[in-house]
């Protein structure tokens, strides 16, 4: 008679590793789960949260597991793609599986795929480069970029998270996403900029009446830049589509690149079916107001 295997086989902490416990797991009752996979997803979210790459020991910390046992995690994490250790430093960051799913989950969602193509045909039409963000924890993320027009010299790439409150891909962000979601980051900024509440609520209504967000020479000098959001069927803001040209004034209100830009945002709103949350947006702005109208706020230093 074969013996039936044990519910709990005992493994030493320094022996485990993926492949261990997929074999350990009693296949029987799937809902337990593999907990070596839920531990690599734990480890995985901390390198998430984690703006550059980590010492080891910081990692630890985070997941609150023994360095020994989160490097042997590692080491399994960085064969498959997952996470990847600088050669000089030793630090972690997240690896290219990473990195390629993350961009496949975002395709995946169909406006913010239309989106894209939306972003091509307006950088050739306009002769200008662009990019597709959208919200992440820390701010706008992009996650795609076209060029055409003529070479802009920058360090944004895939992954950039751009300010909220100096880019006009953040301020596109900052006029339409919910004050409560992205209130860590305003005062983030605020305290670097020493801008007062009053500075950032006025940015927030005239980036509004405008109609989108347009920035010249802030992050890089003499670069005009315009951006835009594309919302949801539900109303929430699915991503930011940002242009680039290096003429002064190029996206300014009254210039025809302007007018084409917005035009065709509408066009792409009305043809997807999405469109903002109005109410929502009239409430946000009557508190925006009288918020601006009290004596009191954050003060600049």
């Amino acid at each position: 008679m074969t013996k039936a295997p044990s519910k709990n086989i005992p493994v030493a902490d320094s022996d485990i590793d993926i492949s261990d416990a997929v074999d350990a797991v009693d296949a029987a009752d799937t809902r337990k789960g593999i907990q070596s996979v839920e531990v690599s997803g734990v480890i995985i979210a901390a390198l998430c949260d984690f703006k550059f790459p980590v010492p080891l020991k910081d990692l630890a910390a985070a997941v609150d597991m023994p360095p020994a046992k989160v490097h042997r995690y590692l080491a399994s994490l960085v064969r498959i793609g997952l996470a990847w250790q600088d050669d000089l430093t030793g630090l972690y960051g997240l690896g290219p599986m990473a990195l390629r799913m993350g961009i496949s989950a975002i395709e995946r969602n169909d406006v913010v795929m239309r989106a894209g193509r939306l972003l091509r045909n307006l950088a050739i039409d306009l002769r200008s480069s662009g990019h597709l963000a959208i919200w992440g924890e820390r701010g706008p993320v992009l996650i795609r970029t076209e060029h055409g027009g003529p070479p802009i010299i920058s360090t944004m790439g895939l992954g950039t998270v751009m300010p909220l409150l100096r880019s006009a891909t953040g301020q596109a962000f900052l006029s339409t996403m919910p004050r409560g979601a992205i209130e860590h980051v305003i005062r983030a900024e605020q305290d670097i900029l020493h801008w007062d509440d009053a500075t950032v609520d006025r940015l927030i209504v005239e980036t509004r009446e405008r109609g989108a967000a347009v920035i010249e020479g802030d992050i890089v000098p003499g670069l005009s830049a315009i951006s835009a959001p594309v919302y949801n069927l539900d109303g929430a803001v699915a991503c930011c589509v940002t242009l680039m040209n290096p003429k002064a004034n190029y996206f300014q209100p009254g210039q025809p690149a302007f007018d084409v830009f917005l035009r065709a945002i509408a066009d792409f709103t009305q043809s997807w079916g999405g469109k903002p949350r109005d109410e929502a947006e009239d409430i946000q702005t009557a508190i925006i107001k009288d918020h601006s109208a009290l004596s009191g706020g954050r003060k600049g230093v």
